[in-house]
Protein backbone atom coordinates (compact mmCIF):
# COMPACT_ATOMS: atom_id res chain seq x y z
CA UNK A 1 0.00 0.00 0.00
CA UNK A 2 3.04 2.47 1.03
CA UNK A 3 5.13 1.41 -2.17
CA UNK A 4 1.98 2.00 -4.93
CA UNK A 5 1.26 5.47 -3.14
CA UNK A 6 4.86 6.39 -3.39
CA UNK A 7 5.22 5.23 -6.65
CA UNK A 8 2.11 7.02 -7.60
CA UNK A 9 3.55 10.10 -6.31
CA UNK A 10 6.91 10.09 -7.86
CA UNK A 11 4.92 8.86 -11.60
CA UNK A 12 2.65 12.09 -10.77
CA UNK A 13 5.71 14.41 -9.58
CA UNK A 14 3.92 15.49 -6.71
CA UNK A 15 6.08 17.37 -4.16
CA UNK A 16 7.82 15.62 -1.66
CA UNK A 17 6.32 18.03 1.12
CA UNK A 18 2.95 17.39 0.17
CA UNK A 19 3.68 13.59 -0.12
CA UNK A 20 4.28 13.53 3.37
CA UNK A 21 1.12 15.49 4.50
CA UNK A 22 -0.92 13.05 2.26
CA UNK A 23 0.97 10.34 3.90
CA UNK A 24 0.66 11.78 7.49
CA UNK A 25 -3.31 12.23 6.60
CA UNK A 26 -4.27 8.50 5.63
CA UNK A 27 -1.61 6.50 6.51
CA UNK A 28 0.27 7.69 9.22
CA UNK A 29 -2.35 7.05 12.32
CA UNK A 30 -1.86 3.18 11.34
CA UNK A 31 1.13 3.72 13.86
CA UNK A 32 -1.24 3.91 16.71
CA UNK A 33 -2.26 0.34 15.82
CA UNK A 34 0.74 -1.16 15.85
CA UNK A 35 2.68 0.81 19.11
CA UNK A 36 -0.58 -0.14 21.00
CA UNK A 37 -0.18 -4.00 19.86
CA UNK A 38 3.40 -3.76 21.24
CA UNK A 39 2.98 -1.79 24.16
CA UNK A 40 -0.01 -2.12 25.76
CA UNK A 41 -1.12 -5.04 27.45
CA UNK A 42 -4.59 -6.59 27.77
CA UNK A 43 -5.12 -4.62 31.26
CA UNK A 44 -4.10 -1.14 29.83
CA UNK A 45 -7.12 -1.53 27.45
CA UNK A 46 -9.42 -2.32 29.81
CA UNK A 47 -8.11 1.16 32.19
CA UNK A 48 -8.66 2.85 28.61
CA UNK A 49 -11.91 1.77 28.41
CA UNK A 50 -12.91 3.00 31.46
CA UNK A 51 -11.67 6.39 31.39
CA UNK A 52 -13.41 6.60 27.89
CA UNK A 53 -16.86 5.32 29.66
CA UNK A 54 -16.28 8.37 32.46
CA UNK A 55 -15.42 10.62 28.99
CA UNK A 56 -18.85 9.81 28.28
CA UNK A 57 -20.59 12.04 30.60
CA UNK A 58 -18.21 14.81 29.50
CA UNK A 59 -19.40 14.07 26.46
CA UNK A 60 -23.16 13.94 27.34
CA UNK A 61 -22.93 17.03 29.63
CA UNK A 62 -21.91 19.07 26.35
CA UNK A 63 -24.77 17.49 24.45
CA UNK A 64 -27.34 18.52 26.58
CA UNK A 65 -25.62 22.05 27.24
CA UNK A 66 -25.28 22.36 23.29
CA UNK A 67 -29.00 21.29 22.98
CA UNK A 68 -30.82 22.75 25.30
CA UNK A 69 -29.18 26.46 26.16
CA UNK A 70 -27.70 27.12 22.67
CA UNK A 71 -30.72 25.06 20.97
CA UNK A 72 -28.00 23.19 18.42
CA UNK A 73 -29.27 19.86 17.03
CA UNK A 74 -28.10 17.63 13.87
CA UNK A 75 -24.55 19.14 12.10
CA UNK A 76 -24.62 21.96 15.00
CA UNK A 77 -24.29 19.68 18.34
CA UNK A 78 -21.03 17.47 18.48
CA UNK A 79 -21.38 16.61 22.36
CA UNK A 80 -17.54 16.93 23.52
CA UNK A 81 -16.43 16.54 19.98
CA UNK A 82 -15.08 18.80 16.94
CA UNK A 83 -17.54 16.77 13.98
CA UNK A 84 -19.88 13.92 14.03
CA UNK A 85 -17.14 11.96 12.41
CA UNK A 86 -15.44 11.28 15.60
CA UNK A 87 -18.47 10.63 17.93
CA UNK A 88 -20.05 7.91 15.71
CA UNK A 89 -16.81 5.95 16.23
CA UNK A 90 -16.36 6.59 19.72
CA UNK A 91 -20.01 5.72 20.60
CA UNK A 92 -19.37 2.58 18.02
CA UNK A 93 -16.44 1.66 20.56
CA UNK A 94 -18.05 2.37 23.82
CA UNK A 95 -21.18 0.33 22.54
CA UNK A 96 -19.20 -2.08 21.66
CA UNK A 97 -16.59 -2.68 24.36
CA UNK A 98 -19.44 -2.46 27.18
CA UNK A 99 -21.80 -4.76 25.28
CA UNK A 100 -19.22 -7.48 25.53
CA UNK A 101 -17.75 -6.57 28.83
CA UNK A 102 -21.87 -7.55 29.83
CA UNK A 103 -21.72 -10.44 28.45
CA UNK A 104 -18.63 -11.58 30.26
CA UNK A 105 -19.85 -10.00 33.27
CA UNK A 106 -17.35 -7.63 33.97
CA UNK A 107 -19.45 -4.96 34.03
CA UNK A 108 -22.93 -4.11 35.16
CA UNK A 109 -26.05 -4.20 33.77
CA UNK A 110 -26.44 -0.38 34.77
CA UNK A 111 -23.46 0.34 32.93
CA UNK A 112 -24.67 -1.67 29.81
CA UNK A 113 -27.67 0.62 29.85
CA UNK A 114 -25.70 4.34 30.40
CA UNK A 115 -23.93 3.60 27.38
CA UNK A 116 -26.83 2.47 25.32
CA UNK A 117 -29.32 5.03 26.22
CA UNK A 118 -26.50 7.89 26.36
CA UNK A 119 -24.85 6.69 22.35
CA UNK A 120 -28.71 6.40 21.11
CA UNK A 121 -29.28 10.34 23.07
CA UNK A 122 -26.22 11.66 20.71
CA UNK A 123 -27.42 9.57 18.01
CA UNK A 124 -31.12 11.03 17.83
CA UNK A 125 -29.86 14.75 18.74
CA UNK A 126 -26.93 14.92 16.79
CA UNK A 127 -28.40 13.32 13.34
CA UNK A 128 -25.52 10.63 13.80
CA UNK A 129 -27.68 7.87 12.32
CA UNK A 130 -24.39 5.41 11.64
CA UNK A 131 -24.73 4.72 15.88
CA UNK A 132 -27.82 2.93 14.94
CA UNK A 133 -25.81 0.81 11.85
CA UNK A 134 -22.66 0.76 14.23
CA UNK A 135 -25.24 -1.28 16.79
CA UNK A 136 -26.90 -3.61 14.60
CA UNK A 137 -23.07 -4.56 13.28
CA UNK A 138 -22.55 -5.31 16.71
CA UNK A 139 -25.78 -7.68 17.09
CA UNK A 140 -25.18 -9.12 13.54
CA UNK A 141 -21.79 -10.42 14.34
CA UNK A 142 -22.84 -11.00 18.10
CA UNK A 143 -25.40 -13.31 16.62
CA UNK A 144 -23.23 -15.08 14.50
CA UNK A 145 -20.74 -15.98 16.89
CA UNK A 146 -19.81 -18.08 19.77
CA UNK A 147 -22.64 -20.77 19.81
CA UNK A 148 -25.93 -20.04 21.92
CA UNK A 149 -26.24 -19.39 25.58
CA UNK A 150 -29.32 -17.59 28.05
CA UNK A 151 -26.59 -14.99 28.50
CA UNK A 152 -26.14 -14.51 25.18
CA UNK A 153 -29.69 -14.63 24.33
CA UNK A 154 -30.57 -11.82 27.49
CA UNK A 155 -27.50 -9.74 26.15
CA UNK A 156 -29.04 -9.50 22.49
CA UNK A 157 -32.87 -8.79 23.60
CA UNK A 158 -31.43 -5.76 26.12
CA UNK A 159 -29.52 -4.18 22.50
CA UNK A 160 -32.30 -5.06 20.70
CA UNK A 161 -34.78 -3.44 22.98
CA UNK A 162 -32.55 -0.45 23.53
CA UNK A 163 -32.06 0.15 19.58
CA UNK A 164 -35.90 0.09 18.88
CA UNK A 165 -37.10 2.35 21.69
CA UNK A 166 -34.85 4.53 20.31
CA UNK A 167 -35.34 4.27 16.67
CA UNK A 168 -39.14 4.94 17.72
CA UNK A 169 -37.79 8.47 18.95
CA UNK A 170 -36.30 9.12 15.26
CA UNK A 171 -37.72 11.65 12.91
CA UNK A 172 -39.44 10.39 9.94
CA UNK A 173 -36.67 11.62 7.48
CA UNK A 174 -33.92 9.88 9.73
CA UNK A 175 -35.82 6.14 10.15
CA UNK A 176 -36.20 6.10 6.60
CA UNK A 177 -32.65 6.30 5.78
CA UNK A 178 -32.46 3.43 8.05
CA UNK A 179 -35.55 0.99 7.15
CA UNK A 180 -36.69 1.66 3.48
CA UNK A 181 -33.61 0.37 0.73
CA UNK A 182 -34.86 3.48 -1.48
CA UNK A 183 -34.33 6.03 1.20
CA UNK A 184 -31.02 4.84 2.21
CA UNK A 185 -29.62 4.50 -1.42
CA UNK A 186 -30.93 8.07 -2.06
CA UNK A 187 -29.47 8.85 1.31
CA UNK A 188 -25.64 7.48 -0.16
CA UNK A 189 -26.03 8.48 -3.72
CA UNK A 190 -27.09 12.39 -3.10
CA UNK A 191 -24.66 14.73 -4.32
CA UNK A 192 -24.49 18.71 -4.53
CA UNK A 193 -26.09 20.75 -1.77
CA UNK A 194 -23.37 22.25 0.58
CA UNK A 195 -21.69 19.13 1.67
CA UNK A 196 -22.11 16.74 -0.74
CA UNK A 197 -20.13 17.75 -3.86
CA UNK A 198 -19.59 13.54 -4.61
CA UNK A 199 -21.94 10.84 -3.12
CA UNK A 200 -20.79 8.33 -0.87
CA UNK A 201 -22.04 5.37 -3.13
CA UNK A 202 -21.15 5.84 -6.92
CA UNK A 203 -18.17 8.42 -6.27
CA UNK A 204 -15.93 6.38 -8.14
CA UNK A 205 -17.10 6.34 -11.81
CA UNK A 206 -17.37 10.04 -11.61
CA UNK A 207 -14.02 10.47 -10.19
CA UNK A 208 -12.73 8.36 -13.23
CA UNK A 209 -14.40 10.74 -15.70
CA UNK A 210 -13.45 13.75 -14.21
CA UNK A 211 -9.89 13.09 -13.33
CA UNK A 212 -8.23 9.95 -15.01
CA UNK A 213 -6.95 10.79 -18.17
CA UNK A 214 -4.60 7.81 -18.54
CA UNK A 215 -3.83 4.24 -17.15
CA UNK A 216 -1.24 5.71 -15.17
CA UNK A 217 -4.29 7.63 -13.55
CA UNK A 218 -6.70 4.97 -13.67
CA UNK A 219 -3.86 2.21 -11.16
CA UNK A 220 -1.86 5.09 -9.04
CA UNK A 221 -4.54 8.18 -9.09
CA UNK A 222 -3.62 12.25 -8.88
CA UNK A 223 -0.70 10.82 -6.64
CA UNK A 224 -0.74 10.94 -2.72
CA UNK A 225 -0.58 14.20 -1.34
CA UNK A 226 -1.39 15.91 -4.51
CA UNK A 227 -5.00 17.04 -3.35
CA UNK A 228 -3.98 17.93 0.68
CA UNK A 229 -6.23 20.73 1.76
CA UNK A 230 -3.42 21.81 4.40
CA UNK A 231 -2.63 25.31 3.90
CA UNK A 232 0.78 25.54 5.37
CA UNK A 233 3.38 27.54 3.66
CA UNK A 234 5.42 25.50 1.11
CA UNK A 235 2.48 23.10 0.42
CA UNK A 236 0.92 23.26 -2.86
CA UNK A 237 -2.74 23.27 -2.78
CA UNK A 238 -3.97 24.07 -5.49
CA UNK A 239 -5.62 21.16 -6.77
CA UNK A 240 -7.80 21.82 -3.21
CA UNK A 241 -8.68 25.47 -3.80
CA UNK A 242 -10.25 24.56 -7.44
CA UNK A 243 -11.94 21.30 -5.93
CA UNK A 244 -12.64 21.72 -2.20
CA UNK A 245 -16.78 22.32 -3.35
CA UNK A 246 -16.54 19.02 -3.89
CA UNK A 247 -15.22 17.79 -0.37
CA UNK A 248 -13.76 14.91 -1.36
CA UNK A 249 -11.37 14.95 1.64
CA UNK A 250 -14.54 14.21 4.03
CA UNK A 251 -14.99 10.55 2.64
CA UNK A 252 -11.75 8.40 2.86
CA UNK A 253 -12.96 6.49 -0.45
CA UNK A 254 -13.34 9.47 -2.15
CA UNK A 255 -9.91 10.94 -0.93
CA UNK A 256 -7.64 8.14 -1.31
CA UNK A 257 -9.38 6.88 -4.33
CA UNK A 258 -8.96 10.36 -6.10
CA UNK A 259 -5.24 9.95 -4.90
CA UNK A 260 -4.02 6.89 -5.17
CA UNK A 261 -6.34 5.05 -7.59
CA UNK A 262 -7.64 1.37 -8.32
CA UNK A 263 -4.39 -0.12 -6.93
CA UNK A 264 -4.29 1.98 -3.42
CA UNK A 265 -8.08 2.15 -2.69
CA UNK A 266 -8.01 -2.12 -3.25
CA UNK A 267 -5.23 -2.48 -1.06
CA UNK A 268 -6.16 -0.34 1.66
CA UNK A 269 -9.64 -1.97 2.09
CA UNK A 270 -7.64 -5.42 2.00
CA UNK A 271 -5.99 -3.58 4.76
CA UNK A 272 -9.01 -4.15 7.07
CA UNK A 273 -10.24 -7.40 5.54
CA UNK A 274 -6.50 -8.83 6.48
CA UNK A 275 -7.48 -7.40 10.22
CA UNK A 276 -10.47 -9.35 9.97
CA UNK A 277 -8.58 -12.78 8.54
CA UNK A 278 -5.83 -12.48 11.26
CA UNK A 279 -8.29 -11.71 14.54
CA UNK A 280 -10.45 -14.73 13.05
CA UNK A 281 -7.41 -16.88 12.90
CA UNK A 282 -6.38 -15.76 16.18
CA UNK A 283 -9.28 -15.91 18.10
CA UNK A 284 -10.07 -19.66 17.90
CA UNK A 285 -6.12 -20.34 18.48
CA UNK A 286 -6.63 -18.14 22.40
CA UNK A 287 -8.47 -19.63 25.35
CA UNK A 288 -11.74 -19.53 25.34
CA UNK A 289 -11.68 -16.22 27.91
CA UNK A 290 -10.08 -14.10 25.87
CA UNK A 291 -12.28 -14.71 22.67
CA UNK A 292 -13.98 -11.75 23.26
CA UNK A 293 -11.23 -9.26 22.62
CA UNK A 294 -10.90 -10.60 19.28
CA UNK A 295 -14.17 -10.15 18.87
CA UNK A 296 -14.95 -6.65 20.37
CA UNK A 297 -12.08 -6.07 17.23
CA UNK A 298 -13.57 -7.89 14.91
CA UNK A 299 -16.39 -5.49 15.11
CA UNK A 300 -14.60 -2.49 15.21
CA UNK A 301 -12.81 -3.46 12.20
CA UNK A 302 -15.74 -4.30 10.23
CA UNK A 303 -17.18 -0.74 11.55
CA UNK A 304 -14.34 0.73 10.30
CA UNK A 305 -14.96 -0.32 6.86
CA UNK A 306 -18.45 0.85 6.57
CA UNK A 307 -16.67 4.33 7.36
CA UNK A 308 -14.32 4.09 4.33
CA UNK A 309 -17.37 5.21 2.26
CA UNK A 310 -19.04 6.77 4.69
CA UNK A 311 -17.00 9.43 6.64
CA UNK A 312 -13.33 9.99 7.09
CA UNK A 313 -13.53 8.27 10.20
CA UNK A 314 -10.45 6.93 9.08
CA UNK A 315 -8.54 10.00 8.16
CA UNK A 316 -5.84 12.89 10.33
CA UNK A 317 -6.63 13.12 13.84
CA UNK A 318 -10.26 11.44 13.54
CA UNK A 319 -8.25 7.48 13.41
CA UNK A 320 -7.33 7.92 16.37
CA UNK A 321 -10.13 6.12 18.31
CA UNK A 322 -10.42 3.29 15.39
CA UNK A 323 -6.36 2.58 15.19
CA UNK A 324 -6.01 2.68 18.75
CA UNK A 325 -8.96 -0.11 19.30
CA UNK A 326 -7.61 -2.47 16.26
CA UNK A 327 -4.43 -2.64 18.08
CA UNK A 328 -6.39 -4.81 20.91
CA UNK A 329 -6.37 -8.14 18.95
CA UNK A 330 -2.57 -8.73 18.21
CA UNK A 331 -1.80 -7.03 21.56
CA UNK A 332 -4.43 -10.22 22.94
CA UNK A 333 -1.95 -12.45 20.83
CA UNK A 334 1.37 -10.84 22.24
CA UNK A 335 0.54 -11.21 25.71
CA UNK A 336 -0.45 -14.76 24.97
CA UNK A 337 2.85 -15.75 23.59
CA UNK A 338 4.61 -13.99 25.81
CA UNK A 339 2.73 -15.89 29.07
CA UNK A 340 3.29 -19.17 27.04
CA UNK A 341 6.91 -18.48 26.10
CA UNK A 342 7.14 -17.90 30.32
CA UNK A 343 5.69 -21.19 31.11
CA UNK A 344 7.94 -23.09 28.73
CA UNK A 345 11.41 -21.04 30.62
Amino acid sequence: MFIVSIIGALLQSVNPLNYIFGFRGDYLSMVLLFASAAYLKIQDYHHIFNLLYKFQFVNIFFTFVQWLVFGYTEDLNNGAFTAGVTQDIFCGTLMTYYFYAYYQRLVSLQKLLFVLISCFFIAIIQDERFIFIEAAVILFYFSLANGFTPKKLLTSIIMLIAIIIAFNNLSEGQAGTLTSLNDALEYAQQSGGWSYGLPRIGSAPIIQEKFFDSPIEYFFGIGLGSAIENQLPLLDTSFFDKYRYLNYNWFSFQNLFLQTGWLGIILYVSFFGSLLIYNLHNKYKAPIQYRYLYDITITITLICILTIWYNATLRIFYATVPYFILGLGPCVTRELVIRKNEIKK
